[in-house]
C-alpha cells in the first residue's frame, strides 16, 4: 500500500531520516514511535510531499510518489500545530475539504455533524479557534483529516494536547473511527502506551534510523536491542551490568560489586561459543516479570536491599538496590518494605533479556498459560 525505501532526508549535515524502509500494508493501523528528535516528523512530511526526500523512493499502491505534488497524493495529514483556519469557524474547518472535493451541501452537513459528535464538539461548530482551547482546537483538526476519504491518514500527535482522561478515551475513538472507515493509517507518537493501544504494527526509530519493527507484544517482548528495551515500557525496564562466568561447564553472570550469581540461558552460552569474548553484557528484566518476598524460598533467591517504595493505590513499585543496579519491582500493596530491608528476589533465566554490545540475544520464556 505504502511503502519506503532507503528513505533519506538530510538538512545540512544533520541526517533527519537515514535509510529508512517500511511498508505500510492497506488497512493498517501502523505507528512511528520514538523519541523527540528521531525524525518522525520528518518522515510523515516526506509522505505528505510538504519536504522532498535527500534520497530514497516512496510509493504508494505500487506508484512511485517523485514529482507528485501533495495535492494530488490524496493523503490527508493532521499536523500537531493544529493549521487550523482563524478567520473560519469549527463548522467551516470541519466542512473546507468538503466543500474542495465538491460534497452536496446536505452530505456535508451530515458528515461535518456526525464527526462533531465522535469528537465531543457539537457544541463548539459555530465558535472560530481563536475561542479555543489547545485541546479543543486538536479534535478540530483531527476531524478536519479524518472526515474525508484519503487513501492514507498520516497523524503527527494527534492527541497529545489533551488532558490525560480525554486522552485516555479519544485513543479509543481514534482507532474505531479509523476501523469504521476502514482506513490506513500513519501515526507518530512518542507516548509508549498511545504507541501499543493504537497499532497494529509499531516502529521504532531513533536519530532516523530503523530500531525495530513487530506487533506491539513483539516490540514488548523481544526488543532488538538495549535502545527498544529500554524505550518501551512503563515502568522501563531495568539494566543490570554483569560479568560472563562459567561454572562446570555452564555459563551464568555475576553482578561485580557483590558476587551475586544468576543463570544464563543456553542461548547464552551458544553466543559466546560463536562470538567469542569480551563482550559488554547487560541484563533487562521488566518489574512485571519479577516478584519479590521478604524471605528466601525456592524461587527467590537473590538478595537485595529496598532503596524506594512508591505506592500508587492498586500496586506499589519497589526499587531494589542490587550492587550499584537499582532493579524496578511490581508489588501489591500490602506488601510493604522499608528503607535497607532485604528483599529476595526471582531473576532468573525466564524472566531476563539478556543484551551483548547493545544487541538483544536472549529473552524471557513465555509464561504457561
Amino acid at each position: 500500500m505504502l511503502e519506503l525505501r532507503s528513505l533519506t532526508k538530510k538538512f545540512g549535515k544533520t541526517v533527519a531520516v537515514n535509510n529508512l524502509s517500511i511498508a505500510c500494508k492497506e488497512r493498517e493501523f501502523l505507528v512511528i514511535f520514538g523519541p523527540a528528535g528521531a525524525g518522525k516528523t520528518t518522515t510523515l512530511r516526506l509522505i505528505a510531499g510538504i519536504l522532498k526526500p535527500t534520497g530514497g523512493e516512496i510509493y504508494l499502491k505500487g506508484d512511485s510518489l517523485t514529482g507528485v505534488p501533495p495535492e494530488r497524493r490524496n493523503i490527508s495529514m493532521v499536523f500537531e500545530n493544529y493549521a487550523l483556519y482563524s478567520h473560519l469557524s469549527v463548522y467551516e474547518n470541519l466542512a473546507f475539504p468538503l466543500r474542495a472535493r465538491r460534497y452536496r451541501g446536505e452530505e456535508i452537513q451530515r458528515l461535518v455533524q456526525r464527526m462533531a459528535g465522535i469528537l465531543r464538539i457539537s457544541e463548539l461548530l459555530d465558535r472560530r479557534p481563536g475561542f479555543l482551547s489547545g485541546g479543543q482546537r486538536q479534535r478540530v483538526a483531527l476531524g478536519r483529516a479524518l472526515i474525508r476519504e484519503a487513501d492514507v491518514y498520516l497523524l503527527d500527535e494527534p492527541i497529545s494536547h489533551l488532558d490525560a482522561k480525554l486522552r485516555h478515551r479519544m485513543r479509543g475513538e481514534l482507532k474505531a473511527i479509523c476501523a469504521e472507515k476502514e482506513a490506513t493509517v500513519v501515526h507518530v507518537t512518542h507516548d509508549y502506551r498511545e504507541a501499543m493501544a493504537l497499532a497494529d504494527r509499531v516502529v521504532v526509530i531513533n536519530k532516523g534510523q530503523l530500531m525495530q519493527l513487530g506487533t506491539p507484544d513483539e516490540i514488548f517482548r523481544r526488543p532488538a536491542n538495549e535502545f527498544v528495551a529500554g524505550f518501551v515500557g512503563d515502568p522501563p525496564i531495568s539494566f543490570m551490568d554483569v560479568e560472563y562466568f562459567e561454572e562446570d561447564g555452564k555459563p551464568g553472570f555475576r553482578i561485580p560489586e557483590d558476587g551475586i550469581h544468576l543463570p544464563a540461558s543456553p542461548e547464552v552460552g551458544a553466543y559466546v561459543k560463536e562470538k567469542g569474548l569480551p563482550a559488554a553484557f547487560r541484563l533487562g528484566v521488566r518489574a512485571t516479570d519479577v516478584g519479590a518476598l521478604p524471605l528466601e524460598d525456592d524461587m527467590h533467591k537473590v538478595p537485595g536491599e529496598a532503596y524506594v517504595t512508591e505506592t500508587l493505590g492498586y500496586r506499589n513499585l519497589l526499587t531494589v538496590k542490587l550492587g550499584n543496579n537499582l532493579v524496578q519491582v511490581v508489588t501489591p500493596p500490602e506488601l510493604m518494605f522499608r528503607v535497607k530491608d532485604t528483599v529476595w528476589l526471582d531473576l532468573n533465566q525466564d524472566n531476563l533479556h539478556v543484551f551483548a554490545d547493545g544487541l538483544a540475544i536472549a529473552h524471557p520464556r513465555p509464561r504457561a498459560s
